[in-house]
Formats: structure tokens, sequence, C-alpha cells
């Protein structure tokens, strides 16, 4: 008897709380939103915060996540820092795997937009054109890439080959030639052709970018 009447009696639940908890929804009061509900842009833009690695392992264990997601927070990842990521090649049935790969190999290796040689410069612009700059004597034929005759370059100008209608995603400027790398993984080069290094199997000079046929069928 005493424990019982040293005991606090249990407090009474307020009214308003409980009829708060126990009141239906109302019909007008819109649903929770899921994930998936949110604008595909800002899905996007919330993923490319995100390392690609830790993309693609998401999108490898999550229903929840559609494989086109995960590519394009991959690609805007890769635009975002100035990288441009290749196409899948034929064969590789993992589209999230294959970008993220390219997309962990720019970041470890990134491209060169711009190169400076001994004398000459190469760009490339935000449409992946090429252009030239600086001197090409007679000794280094070809140096420049505009063709035969142009031996001399003061301001950057665009190159009349095209790549093969690729864009140029990397170049490098040598002493006496230089090289350009495609989109497609083709490699161009240009100038002088001494000791075989435009990689055509000759000595010849190159006036105008030219592809490397050794590397047809293969990804540089």
């Amino acid at each position: 008897f005493f424990f019982l009447a040293m005991s606090t009696p249990p407090r009474r639940r307020s009214r308003r709380l409980a009829s708060a908890a126990t009141a239906a929804p109302s019909p007008d009061t819109p649903p929770p939103a899921r994930l998936l509900d949110l604008p595909t842009e800002l899905l996007v833009r919330a993923l490319s915060r995100c390392d690609p690695a830790d993309i693609a392992r998401v999108a490898a264990v999550s229903l929840l996540f559609h494989a086109s997601l995960a590519l394009e927070g991959i690609r805007l990842w890769a635009q975002e820092r100035g990288f441009e990521l290749p196409a899948q090649p034929e064969g590789e049935g993992c589209a999230v795997r294959w970008l993220c790969f390219a997309a962990l190999l720019c970041e470890s290796n990134p491209p060169a937009r711009a190169a400076a040689g001994e004398r000459h410069s190469l760009f490339i612009d935000g449409e992946g054109r090429l252009s030239s700059c600086g001197s090409a004597p007679h000794y280094v034929p070809g140096l420049l890439g505009h063709g035969e005759g142009v031996t001399r370059l003061n301001t950057p100008t665009r190159l009349p080959s095209p790549l093969g209608g690729e864009r140029a995603v990397s170049v490098s400027a040598g002493d006496v030639h230089s090289l350009a790398l495609a989109a497609n993984g083709a490699v161009w080069s240009w100038g002088w052709g001494g000791f075989g290094k435009l990689g055509h199997g000759d000595d010849h000079a190159q006036w105008q970018p030219k592809k490397v046929e050794a590397f047809a069928g293969w990804r540089v």
C-alpha cells in the first residue's frame, strides 16, 4: 500500500497530441517526395558532386538509380573539369563501367588543350578544333599544319584539316613535329618526319595532320 501511494501516477496524454496522431491525412496533402520524384537535372547535378567510382557503385547496387542518371552524372562531372569522354567502344557491355573508367583515366592523365613547342604553339578551342601559330623554317616543313607554303603565323589560326571530322581532345607540340588525339581515340601527326617520328612508316614530312594508321582499330 505504501509503494502504491508513493508511486507517481502516469502522465495523461494531451488530447491535442492524441487527436493529431490519430487524425487521417488530408486528401489535399501531397505525398512525401521520393528521390526519383525530384527533377532529373537536380539529381544529375547532385550525382556529379560524387566521385565517378562512387556513382558507378551506387548504380550497380541500387535499383532506385537508372543507368541514364549515372551516365549523365559522370558526364557532367567530366564536363565541369574540362574532360571530354570518349564514346563507348563496341563489345563493352556496361556503359556506366566504361564511362567511369574513362573519367578516372582523364583525371589521372588530364588532356592538354594547349601546347608550346620551341617554334610553335597549338590550341584546342571549345568545339574541339585545332589552331596553331609560330614559325616553320624551311628545315622543319609542315610544323604549323596549315599546308605547304605556310611558314609563319603570328596569331592562332584554325587548321584546315578537321581530323576526319572528329574533335581534338589533346595536343602535343614537339620541336619539329606535332601530335593530336581525337575524341574517337585516333592519333594524328604532322611536321618533319625524320627518323620515322610521325609514325607513318616513312621519313616524309607531313604538311597537314595525317592519321596514324598503325593504331587503326585501337584507342589511345
